[in-house]
């Protein structure tokens, strides 16, 4: 959420100055920013300006196998094969991405009932080669796209079948698509990246266990350049943290880089895809929520953790720029009605007059919560100079944010977060009954 107060706007950019601060430090190598998010705001206009401005480096978005190829294509790996139905959006991200100095990195996903015997298309298909070919079209559709994710959370169940309770079946059955993918995108080009894994936090096989048992029917391990992780956090980020089980959220970061280079023998960087925390309400999707002061601190201390693991971590992502709109009674709720976004989508996205705010106004509220340490520090400066702060305001500012932080982690929303991952699929509770 944005802070759109007087003092919101002040800790704000604030906030802002600091952690540009942070992004010219010591960290060499720092990961990259990614985000998922549209290729348009609310009010029809370019999102990537805003994407500029928040110093992203990556936006992510995803294409569905199924949705392209609703039928078998004469000819799967040409692009041009009238069976393929590209959507527009994708081409149009390409293109503005490119222009825009920002790059598009592509999730794969979801197969058609043709190439997984009619099921759901959660289903894997039954030939990795169908998947293969497909992947040589979308990468000879989309040329300058470098980063191919393979599929999404395959050890959830509800993302990928077949899969069973702490079984092998699944990273057993997810293998051959990745190492098939690996080959078809190679051959298309050797600069594509390709992100296997995929896996999230908890799911029907932990993070862990499918890292442990994905492997080919030889018993090799399926190629790949980078491992994909969705770190969804269920405590405060800190890599001091132990490992809960096989969980892995972001203050395992270190822990599952270690484990994924012992399984490839080799460095493998990781490509921390999504990683987000809610504010104000519950979702359908997670309960866990917590004030927007805090979700700033969620956001920046991701993304030091992730420039502090240095070439262990290609890409920290955030999903996602715009919240999901609550419905109403009786009305249907759009997405997953998740409220991780920066910028509302209830909010004007060009206010023009409405409290004195901009759109640059709105671009440094969100950069300040954590996607903003990639802003360089002269245009960190260029913000001091001008709304004319003071040295004394900004200390005195500084200060009360030492004196938050301590109050915040007393914060009762907080401590009623789950304290198992499994636990926020569960309903949240009613402010009274904190």
């Amino acid at each position: 959420m944005l802070l759109r107060s007087r003092a919101g706007r002040v800790f704000a950019t604030a906030a802002l100055t600091l952690i540009a601060g942070l992004a010219t430090g010591p960290f060499a190598n720092a990961a990259e920013k990614a985000i998922w998010g549209p290729t348009t705001l609310p009010d029809g206009s370019s999102a990537f300006g805003l994407y500029g401005e928040l110093g992203i480096d990556t936006l992510q978005l995803s294409v569905r196998w199924a949705d392209v190829a609703p039928s078998r294509p004469g000819s799967a790996t040409d692009p041009a094969d009238p069976a393929y139905r590209w959507p527009p959006h994708v081409a149009d991200a390409a293109a503005e991405a490119s222009r825009n100095g920002i790059r598009l990195a592509l999730l794969v996903t979801s197969a058609p009932p043709w190439a997984n015997g009619g099921r759901a298309p959660i289903w894997r298909p039954g030939d990795p080669q169908d998947f293969a070919d497909f992947l040589t079209a979308v990468a000879r559709r989309y040329p300058a796209v470098r980063r191919w994710m393979i599929w999404g959370e395959p050890n959830r169940a509800d993302r990928f079948q077949p899969n069973k309770e702490n079984d092998r079946a699944g990273p057993r059955a997810y293998a051959p698509l990745l190492d098939a993918a690996y080959a078809a995108l190679k051959r298309v080009s050797p600069r594509n990246r390709v992100i296997g894994g995929m896996t999230w936090t908890s799911g029907t096989v932990t993070p862990s266990a499918f890292l442990r048992w994905m492997r080919l029917p030889n018993g090799k391990r399926p190629r790949l350049d980078w491992f994909g992780h969705n770190p969804f956090p269920f405590r405060f980020p800190k890599l001091a943290e132990g490992p809960l089980g096989g969980f892995r959220d972001i203050s395992d970061t270190d822990t599952f880089s270690r484990e994924v280079r012992r399984a490839y023998k080799r460095a493998v960087p990781l490509w921390l895809s999504e990683y987000t925390i809610q504010t104000e309400r519950g979702s359908d999707v997670f309960a866990t929520f917590v004030s927007e002061r805090s979700q700033a601190r969620y956001l920046t201390t991701g993304y030091k953790i992730a420039d502090e693991l240095g070439r262990r971590v290609a890409g920290l992502g955030w999903l996602s720029l715009l919240d999901e709109p609550e419905a109403g009674a009786g009305e249907p709720v759009a997405g997953e009605n998740r409220t991780a976004g920066l910028n509302p989508v209830s909010a004007s996205v060009v206010p023009n007059g409405q409290d004195g705010e901009s759109l640059l106004s709105e671009v440094w509220d969100a950069a300040a919560q954590g996607i903003g340490n990639a802003v360089s520090a002269e245009a960190a400066a260029q913000v001091v100079k001008t709304f004319g702060f003071p040295l004394a305001l900004m200390m005195a500012v500084f200060l009360f944010l030492i004196v938050q932080d301590r109050i915040d982690r007393r914060d009762p929303k907080l401590r009623a977060a789950p304290r198992s991952f499994l636990d926020t699929f569960v309903s949240f509770k009613e402010e009274g009954e904190l």
